[in-house]
């Protein structure tokens, strides 16, 4: 059986006998013929738990948008246009309208990033600026949140009126979902605070996990945060596995995001009866850009109640890695910290019940994955880095497979999960 699996913008194939194969996992299809702007402007002109935005703000009032970096596949360039339209007919100018790119610990964009983005209309409309995480100067401390966590944020947020944040909403490894307050409480957040809530010590607090919110302290913190930065309004998306927005909530920040996990949660879980001796897994354009970002996949399907890969299993991860291990501070820290140590399980030992630098979590969470099961990267093009890191790299994944079947047997299982980030899993 052939099946296709995303390879940055394009498209693999991988060839799978059927006596192997256990499924192909992808989360439902939308069957909506509604245009995706349609689908965002009826979410932001019909707000949940408040008014119009236009009726939230007046003239000479000033406002920050807050949007995710190009790590989150976020339709900005639909979002924006209607967003600023609704502040004009409330009476705010261009001139007064900041956005801000959430970047967290990850490289700020370049200028034509930044026009890619958002289209020419909006880059000459208002003003566009990177975030900066590290530079003291540009921060300010809020105080402390539950679990003693440090609330540390860009500055000029506080001094605007109005603060907006449009996300992704989508499952994500620590807060179950991303979007909602994450794109200001992390994206918008100095270094203090990304290093405390992404340390092994906070992560490994019970509820910190894939897919969830009820008790869990991640996402406790994150709305915390997002409540003293003055957060008031948020734009959140859904999008399908091709990237097209299906669905969008908007208004006041804790209800309209929860009512978007509650669609996203119905939309991305797939039940499963069995688990498998290796897993095929697909990233796709933007996340397949570093191995930072690519590595989730392994960390999503190990990290879960229970793993649909076995203990001792294979997670084959197709991913390009144009940009290396990335380029932003996180990641480089994420691969000095993973060539580090000889073996994962030395990682997990000396890591655990720690503090670290924003981006080694990843290597910690890397790390206990590799103790679970191995992992091989397909494609990139950084093989010698993906072996000093503990990991497999093969060309293709024909030359995957015969490796697979020769060290977990002819006979092995297989679950191919085509989009590995938008998936979630769950045994039966």
């Amino acid at each position: 059986m052939n099946i296709s699996i995303p390879y940055g913008k394009k498209q693999v194939t991988v060839s799978i006998h059927e006596k192997n194969l256990l499924g192909v996992l992808h989360p439902k299809r939308s069957h909506s013929k509604k245009p995706e702007s349609r689908v965002i402007k009826e979410a932001i002109l019909n707000p949940m738990g408040c008014c119009r935005l236009k009726d939230l703000v007046s003239p000479r009032e000033t406002v920050a948008i807050v949007v995710p970096d190009l790590t989150r596949r976020c339709p900005r360039e639909l979002i924006l246009p209607i967003l600023l339209d609704e502040l004009n007919r409330g009476g705010i100018k261009d001139r007064d309208i900041t956005i801000f790119m959430a970047i967290g610990m990850h490289r700020p964009l370049t200028k034509a990033e930044i026009g890619m983005a958002f289209g020419k209309s909006v880059v000459k409309r208002v003003k566009i600026k990177n975030h900066d995480p590290v530079d003291k100067s540009n921060l300010t401390h809020l105080g402390y949140v539950s679990g003693g966590v440090p609330a540390v944020v860009n500055k000029e947020l506080m001094y605007k009126d109005h603060v907006i944040a449009v996300g992704v909403i989508e499952p994500h490894l620590y807060a179950g979902f991303s979007g909602g307050p994450k794109t200001l409480s992390i994206g918008m957040a100095g270094e203090e605070t990304i290093s405390f809530t992404h340390s092994p010590k906070f992560l490994d607090k019970p509820g910190v996990r894939l897919g969830g919110i009820k008790d869990n302290p991640f996402h406790r913190v994150i709305m915390e945060v997002a409540c003293i930065a003055k957060l008031k309004f948020i734009v959140n998306v859904i999008n399908d596995d091709l990237g097209h927005t299906i669905f969008a909530t908007a208004g006041e920040p804790q209800l309209a995001f929860y009512r978007g996990i509650e669609h996203a949660t119905l939309f991305y879980r797939v039940k499963v009866d069995e688990p498998a001796d290796i897993i095929i897994c697909g990233v796709g354009w933007p996340k397949d850009a570093s191995l930072y970002q690519a590595s989730r996949a392994l960390t999503y399907i190990t990290n879960t109640q229970k793993p649909i890969v076995k203990k001792g299993g294979l997670v084959m991860v197709s991913a390009q890695c144009e940009d290396g291990v990335g380029k932003g501070i996180g990641e480089q820290r994420f691969y000095k910290a993973m060539v580090k140590e000889k073996n994962p399980a030395t990682i997990v030992r000396k890591m655990r019940g720690r503090r670290c630098a924003a981006g080694e979590q990843r290597t910690y969470m890397v790390a206990k994955s590799l103790t679970y099961a191995d992992c091989a990267m397909v494609g990139t093009k950084i093989p010698h880095i993906v072996n000093k890191m503990h990991m497999l790299h093969f060309r293709d994944f024909d030359e995957a497979l015969k490796y697979a079947f020769a060290t977990r047997g002819k006979d092995a299982k297989i679950y191919v999960v085509p989009h590995a980030l938008v998936t979630l899993p769950v045994s039966r």
